[in-house]
């Protein structure tokens, strides 16, 4: 790497976490074994914004004259984008003097401050075909030659969803399903299944009770039922950049739980499994354009000998603040514990949370710069909630009617 020993952004914060209208400050800097000359300038640039990207494979013509191309969709949504020169000149200036800037040898210390808009910013987010970003880059710039350039991420707390505001969150999800599998070309019973939630509004650290019942009325085993709780995340992007917009899907599993299956003939209910809700994104990822994001709850009943499985699905909100009466134990931002339960507005039930990296782990970070040090891994935080876990043991049991699917907890 020559002369440049380190080239990096330095926030003041330990942990680099912000809200709308907060002041994100801190240095950029650099260690020089020798001095450095012909820079023209440090300039340093913030940005906030969401990008939906890939490419897909179009065919035209027929038979000998049949063309296929591949066609980009592309789309960005800018939330802010400012510039800040925290050493000589930029790239605009006409000055014969503004590259005759020397850096001698050892360590640079260049400050920065930015404060970031007020107005509605969603939660960063890392997928396949969208991202939210929330990104600083430094540059040196020295004419005719290779600039360089390095670059860090940091996290925005953003718009949320309180639970507070949503009284149907409290209601329960419910779904049923019925499969009819045939043995030896005669058809037997069928099998239903039926499942539901305990609610359907939560925050990350809650757990999702689901409960079911399987009526097996087939020669079929049920071998098992598993719970998963699904996120779809739907982008949206134009063609050619600004042609018709079209959009792609990613389906992921962030957690599951195994329920009990049944035998031929037979009957069997399981109540109140624990299905936990990792650290993720709220629903919508509200203040993005391009990127929306769902839940749901998927019950899959495995039926032996056949790939005719059942399939419920119960659709979920994720939120950012819990209803003041859930039953949780609270950790604000510092670590220390709260053993008891706060009476407080669901403000202040927002200040608690902490804020843990995202159950997906440290994405990479493409580097379109050819010049950083080491490889950028980033991983967005989103509030959590740390919920006792209730002894199922003193949990109300599932109840159902034999002549019912559905049953209430």
């Amino acid at each position: 790497m020559g002369k440049l020993k380190v080239f990096e952004v330095v926030f003041n914060d330990e942990d680099p976490l912000y809200r709308a209208g907060d002041l994100v400050s801190g240095h950029v800097r650099l260690l020089l074994s020798e001095p450095k000359d012909a820079v023209r300038g440090i300039c340093i640039k913030f940005k906030g914004y969401s990008k939906t990207y890939w490419k897909e494979k179009e065919t035209s013509g027929v038979d000998e004259s049949e063309r296929t191309r591949s066609v980009t969709y592309l789309s960005k949504e800018f939330y802010f984008h400012e510039q800040l020169i925290i050493l000589g000149k930029d790239e605009t200036a006409t000055d014969g003097n503004a590259a005759k800037i020397v850096l001698h040898a050892g360590e640079h210390l260049f400050p920065f401050s930015f404060r970031i808009p007020i107005k509605p910013l969603p939660h960063p987010f890392e997928g396949f075909y969208g991202q939210v970003r929330y990104k600083v880059t430094a540059k040196i710039d020295r004419p005719a030659k290779s600039h360089y350039k390095t670059q860090t991420l940091f996290c925005i707390i953003g718009a949320g969803i309180d639970l507070n505001t949503k009284p149907d969150s409290q209601i329960p999800s419910i779904g049923e399903d019925e499969k009819s599998v045939c043995c030896m070309c005669c058809v037997t019973g069928p099998i239903k299944v039926s499942a539901q939630t305990n609610k359907s509004g939560y925050v990350p650290g809650e757990f999702i009770w689901v409960s079911g019942v399987i009526q097996n009325q087939s020669s079929r085993e049920v071998i098992d039922v598993t719970a998963k709780l699904v996120q779809t995340v739907i982008c949206v992007a134009r063609r050619e950049v600004s042609g018709r917009p079209h959009t792609r899907s990613q389906v992921r599993v962030i957690s599951k739980v195994k329920c009990e299956g049944c035998d031929e003939y037979s009957k069997v209910s399981f109540s109140r499994k624990p299905l936990l809700i990792p650290s993720c994104p709220p629903s919508g990822l509200i203040a993005c354009g391009l990127i929306d994001i769902q839940y749901h709850v998927k019950f899959d009943a495995d039926i032996g000998r056949t790939p005719l499985d059942t399939y419920i699905y119960l659709p979920i909100t994720i939120g950012t603040v819990p209803r003041s009466s859930s039953n949780a134990v609270w950790s604000p931002r510092n670590g220390e514990v709260i053993t008891q339960q706060p009476s407080a507005t669901a403000r202040q039930l927002q200040l608690v949370a902490r804020y843990e990296s995202s159950c997906e782990g440290p994405q990479s970070i493409p580097n379109k710069y050819g010049y950083t040090f080491g490889k950028l891994m980033f991983a967005p935080k989103y509030p959590m909630y740390n919920f006792s876990l209730p002894d199922p043991d003193n949990e109300p049991p599932c109840t159902c009617r034999p002549d019912q699917i559905l049953f209430n907890l």
